[in-house]
């Protein structure tokens, strides 16, 4: 091979788009019409194909036979002239650019149909289509085509689809595409950007293969929650396009322009390329089986305006729902638009987006604003013997648990190395970095010297790595090899400075490291058009520890090195691994020595290092002493006596300190102690930290009376976790946290003080309603308006409104509040509200709760309580600013906000109509079972706490429903991996250390009653019998399922009718009398509790202000409820001899990864509360604890009961 880089047909072009300079805008606006058009003017696009194609209401016979109906692309071949009217109908009304119809013409969508085969020419026959309706009406003006690529079936992060796979379907369509004559190809709809790089380097060889280049659009999608199905940001999403040859990106489909407008802005204001912008006509709503979408032209226009206008977008048109009608008033709004000036003069301030690397999720400055960059170093075969332990024993779990500890600790971007001799090292690293890619929330350092493992390593890597590392040992050929492929995927670069020179490679002199790293750089950037700002030099470390001339001054060369290349190349990077410096020292000599070594580093430039977080400290932390020992080392200030003689060494002297003076570990210092009082106490209560707020309190009584430093200080800190809750940065724990923290300064003020009247600033009486046992909600309520000054009378629950109105009479409150989770509250409370008009009370009423809705308080409460107003709390913050609005302490918003103008039915209302109309009877036919299974006994069975243990209930405890629902803990702006990690970090531990402490103190005593009765099925009706006498017992009534389309199913149809002939053997063991009377099948049923000490226990905490702990706990009793419901249906499966169909993970059983189903009274497919009393009959639960309320509720609420239901093809459906 010649020392040359290996040139390729894009260089010969002399048109590459991306140079070390950047993107090359000009030389490709003068290459490329569709580019030049670009930079003078606004394009107009068309919009969606699809939704024309639905109005010609084709029959399989055009679509070429039922086989393909439904493929689109099949219809360049058998219906050219829909597509090509529909291609006309966007020209007509004035587009400037028309896409192919080729969204799926990739062979592995088109696999579905059978037809891989075709799709070259498929593609090929789009593009004719689209090429000869353009061209007809170009003498008017430049029409150019777009070769659609939609993101196919198949996620490649998701491990559904391989490389190589992926790679070979783009390019086949692409080749089709270029071949038609396409301007441009659009690579659009993209849900993963690892399929957006594959996809992009596939139409790259594509052009290749057919000698002919075409300009590259990329647009992808994100969802309605804000990042791209796989999870990507808008940051990570720009990060990744910016490292590729593509020349516009932009954002289509999945929503309207409204919920784009934020991704728009990033995008314009952060890509140096043409930006597109292509939204759906809003989202879609159903209309008898039809999506029907309901944003105007006009609306479109005002966003399309907007964004060409204030942001400066290049691109516009529509996806989704938008027809030519759409198109036509774009057309007509900016058409010969003037391409916006503004952001060519805004490139320059932003940091060049070349200077960013990725993981899936999110995008990472190389250059941090503050510090430097950390890569975390224990991921690493070589350098960390637990990790290599778990890489050997292949122990995934392990690994990704060391990868989540360093992002606790801080680290920005992973270092992970496999290699090990006699191992595999490229199937390590690919095994490795499948879970990685998506479990691990920030950018991966891929390390390795050999090129064929990065490869492998970069085609799993979503986002953009940062390859580590190429250096010239190997000579230009293998540095050719790496930088090529930095190049092709983007990647970023740590390039070492090592060369071919076999006695002195390894650059130790400042001379020979700047030699070599000026040497690389101009290689990487003139040869690899590769910038400057994806280079980091290592200028590598050696130990300074072994005490011979030779290594004396290695650290401060390195260090001067730095200085140096800095000066020379401003735009690099520089990154070392810091820990080598003090190799062979004790830990705590090793500690201070990186620590004071990393801080003359970045004095010099350093701009990252790879170390372990948790073991470096701030040089403020470390003794003047120990500083100045550390500083002589690196240094290498030795004294010399006059005859040469060594009269005191450095190494020496910092060897004997740390041998002599063995350190505590560092004291725990206040992190609130450098901040002003008042702002400190501020803080104490916005981080919840008790510790040290006494002595603060103490000195701000120096300055204020108790009543100005509540409300001057420490409700302002309220406040401020109000706001926090409110924007959804902070969590409901850490609220709580905030709100005992307040409640003990209060505490310690209070005898302070003179009097307690002027101290509230009002008062609210609160209840949860007749019938209801609920008080979670009601008691947060409780929580967050006693510590923002109000006074609160909590009622408790199941209180009847004669008792409610007694504690209006003797507090006189402000307002009373009202609170019910249950469908049957809802009721409840609109009767309480007429019977307080009837009274004529006129005193405002604050309703929250579940099964509440704003529509249905504002417009019919509001209505039955005439005399006086009535407001919805979604939440307690709600509650909180209505009081404050109420009692004339904040202006008015929510008292004021317009009435919601939708009617939506109550849940209850809703039920009415279901069971109304679901008595009727229509059979499903749902097919027999295929066998009856025979219980172990008939009759009801007590399982009391001694066979019951905590630790396995705990396993089958759901964490999403415990950690996101019962504690509140919200994944806001997180990425997925960022909030799993955090919940790692903060609700993992605690659910252990709960289920220690429930083993500990027993507050738990779990029951439960359980048993099998024969019954038979009568049209709707379950029919339960006694096993003794085989009299009827009662029966159930379910309703039937009777909506439109609809399957009309009924619980009753998955057990045997009465007197049905067997299936097998089972009149041989059925109970006599029982059979004789008609009884054919098995039902079984399940009560379960975890007693009431546990909500005693909870009541404690909540009265002492414990609320974080009270939250917790409540929490974990309600779901450890559920999940004893789940282990003791798991048992009955196993009895009945069905459990052979149960899934082998926790996740798949929460999805009903069983044969049957268990089905709870209220839920949607046996909403009767009151069916209750039939199974309390059966179980006679009053045994274990367990009493119905006159509403049918279950009491203690930490109790659940269901009936077993053995059918195959049972399984959850509403009504």
């Amino acid at each position: 091979m010649s020392v040359n880089a290996p040139r390729d047909f894009f260089a010969e072009q002399g048109i590459e788009p991306l140079t070390a300079q950047g993107y090359a805008q000009e030389a490709r606006a003068q290459a490329f019409p569709y580019l030049k058009a670009l930079s003078e003017r606004v394009l107009v696009y068309d919009g969606a194909m699809g939704t024309e194609i639905f109005k010609y209401n084709l029959s399989d016979a055009d679509y070429g036979g039922a086989q393909y109906s439904g493929c689109p692309e099949i219809l360049n071949r058998t219906r050219p002239d829909v597509i090509a009217a529909i291609h006309r109908s966007y020209l007509e009304a004035g587009a400037d650019v028309i896409e192919t119809n080729s969204f799926g013409s990739m062979p592995h969508v088109l696999a579905e149909y059978g037809l891989e085969a075709e799709a070259e020419d498929l593609a090929y026959a789009a593009a004719q289509i689209a090429r000869g309706e353009a061209d007809k009406k170009s003498a008017e003006k430049p029409r150019f085509v777009a070769g659609s690529l939609g993101p196919g079936t198949k996620l490649i992060s998701l491990g559904q689809i391989g490389w190589k796979e992926m790679f070979e379907s783009y390019r086949t369509a692409a080749r089709g595409l270029i071949r038609g004559g396409v301007d441009l190809l659009i690579i659009e709809t993209c849900q993963d950007v690892l399929q957006v790089r594959c996809a992009v380097l596939a139409c790259r060889q594509a052009m290749q293969d057919l000698g002919r280049e075409v300009p590259l659009q990329v647009q992808v999608t994100f969802e309605a929650t804000g990042t791209l199905l796989v999870g990507s940001d808008d940051g990570a999403a720009l990060t990744v396009l910016e490292s590729l040859p593509v020349d516009v990106v932009g954002i289509n489909c999945a929503v309207g322009p409204d919920l784009m407008d934020t991704h728009i802005r990033h995008f314009c204001q952060h890509s140096t390329r043409w930006v597109a912008c292509l939204p759906n006509a809003g989202l879609p709503r159903n209309e008898g089986g039809r999506a029907v979408f309901d944003l105007t032209p006009a609306e479109l226009t005002r966003w399309q305006l907007k964004f060409v206008r204030e942001y400066g977008l290049n691109v516009v048109g529509g996806c989704c729902g938008t027809g030519p009608e759409h198109i036509r008033a774009l057309v007509e709004a900016l058409g010969g638009c003037h391409a916006p000036q503004l952001r060519g003069s805004q490139q320059k301030q932003t940091p060049s987006p070349l200077g960013q690397v990725a993981s899936l999720y999110q995008s990472v400055p190389l250059r941090q604003d503050t510090g430097i960059l950390i890569v975390g170093e224990r991921t690493n075969a070589t350098g960390s013997k637990k990790f290599r332990e778990l890489l050997f024993a292949g122990d995934f779990d392990g690994m990704e648990a060391l990868a989540a500890e360093q992002v606790a600790e801080g680290a920005h971007v992973l270092d992970v190395s496999v290699a090990w001799t006699g191992r595999d090292e490229v199937r390590d690293m690919r095994e490795v970095l499948k879970r990685f890619a998506t479990s691990v929330p920030i950018p991966i350092m891929v390390d390795t010297t050999q090129p064929e493992v990065m490869e492998e390593a970069l085609e799993h890597l979503g986002g953009r790595a940062i390859l580590n590392s190429i250096n010239l040992e190997d000579g230009l050929e293998k540095f050719d090899r790496v930088a090529a492929l930095a190049k092709q995927h983007g990647a970023a670069l740590v390039a070492l400075t090592i060369d071919e020179d076999k006695e002195a490679g390894m650059a130790k002199t400042v001379e020979r490291k700047v030699e070599i790293a000026l040497r690389m750089y101009e290689r990487l950037t003139q040869v690899h058009g590769i910038a400057g700002e994806s280079i980091l030099f290592d200028l590598l470390t050696f130990p300074i520890t072994q005490g011979d001339e030779d290594t004396r001054k290695l650290a401060q060369w390195t260090i001067e090195g730095i200085r140096k290349v800095r000066e020379l190349l401003p735009e690099v990077g520089f990154i070392l691994g810091i820990s080598n410096v003090s190799f062979g020292l004790s830990p705590q000599a090793r500690v201070v020595l990186n620590s004071v070594f990393l801080d003359e580093c970045i004095q010099a430039g350093l701009t990252a290092a790879i170390l372990n977080a948790g073991k470096i400290l701030p040089i403020n932390q470390i003794p003047q002493e120990q500083y100045q020992l550390a500083l002589d080392l690196i240094y290498d200030r030795r004294q010399f006596g006059p005859a040469g003689e060594v009269t005191h060494d450095p190494l020496f002297a910092f060897v004997d300190y740390f041998a002599k003076n063995k350190v505590d570990k560092a004291q725990a210092r206040d992190p609130l102690a450098g901040l002003g009082l008042e702002e400190r106490l501020k803080k104490r209560i916005i981080e919840g930290r008790k510790v040290g707020l006494e002595a603060d309190l103490e000195q701000a009584l120096e300055k204020y009376s108790p009543v100005e430093i509540i409300n001057q200080i420490l409700l302002e800190g309220m406040k401020v976790v109000g706001d926090l809750f409110g924007a959804g940065k902070m969590q409901l724990p850490f609220v709580l946290q905030a709100a005992e923290t307040m409640k003990a300064a209060v505490r310690y003020l209070e005898p302070r003080m003179e009097k307690l009247e002027g101290v509230h600033k009002g008062t609210l009486v609160i209840a949860t309603v007749k019938g209801d046992v609920h008080d979670i909600g009601k008691n947060l309520v409780d929580i967050i308006l006693s510590n923002n000054g109000y006074k609160v009378v909590n009622l408790g629950i199941k209180k009847p409104i004669e008792e409610i109105l007694a504690a209006v009479e003797e507090h006189q409150p402000d307002a009373v509040g009202m609170s019910g989770l249950l469908v049957k509250s809802t009721v409840v409370m609109k009767e309480n509200l007429e019977y307080m008009a009837a009274r004529g009370v006129s005193l405002p009423v604050l309703l929250g709760g579940a099964a509440l809705n704003r529509h249905y308080v504002e417009n019919d409460l509001r209505q039955t309580y005439a005399t006086g107003p009535v407001y919805y709390a979604s939440d307690a913050f709600d509650g909180l600013q209505l009081m404050e609005e109420l009692t004339g302490h904040a202006p008015p918003r929510l008292t004021s906000r317009e009435v919601s103008g939708h009617k939506y039915k109550t849940a209850y209302e809703i039920l009415q109509e279901k069971l109304m109309a679901g008595s009727e009877y229509i059979p499903s036919n749902t097919p027999p079972a295929p066998r009856i299974p025979r219980p172990p006994f008939w009759g009801r069975r007590v399982v009391d706490k001694s066979e019951l243990e905590v630790g396995v209930i705990s396993r089958y405890v759901n964490k999403n429903a415990l950690f996101r629902g019962q504690w509140g803990f919200r994944k806001g702006e997180m990425s997925q991996p960022e909030y799993e990690a955090y919940l790692e970090r903060l609700a993992e531990p605690m659910f252990e250390e709960m289920v220690l402490q429930a083993m500990a103190e027993e507050w738990l005593e779990p029951a439960v009653v359980y048993g099998y009765w024969p019954v038979a099925s009568d049209k709707n009706e379950l029919i339960v019998f006694d096993p003794e006498s085989g009299a009827e017992l009662f029966r159930f009534n379910f309703p039937r399922q009777m909506g439109a389309g609809s399957r009309h199913l009924c619980i009753a149809d998955f057990f045997r009718p009465r007197h049905a002939p067997p299936i097998g053997d089972e009149q041989g063991w059925f109970p006599p009398a029982a059979w004789a009377n008609g009884a054919r099948d098995v039902l079984a049923a399940q009560v379960v509790t975890m007693g009431r000490k546990v909500s005693q226990v909870a009541q404690e905490l909540f009265k002492s202000d414990a609320y974080q702990d009270y939250l917790y706990l409540h929490g974990f009793s309600v779901e450890m409820a559920e999940a004893l419901a789940e282990y003791w249906h798991k048992r009955i499966r196993q009895q009945l001899d069905i459990a052979q169909d149960d899934a082998t993970s926790l996740e798949e059983l929460f999805r009903q990864g069983y044969q049957g189903s268990r089905y709870s009274f209220g839920y949607p497919a046996c909403p009767r509360l009151e069916d209750q009393k039939y199974l309390q009959e059966l179980l006679q639960w009053q045994e274990i604890g367990v009493e119905l309320s006159e509403e049918y509720q279950l009491h203690p609420e930490q109790s659940t009961s269901a009936i077993v239901v053995h059918h195959p093809a049972a399984k959850y459906f509403n009504l």
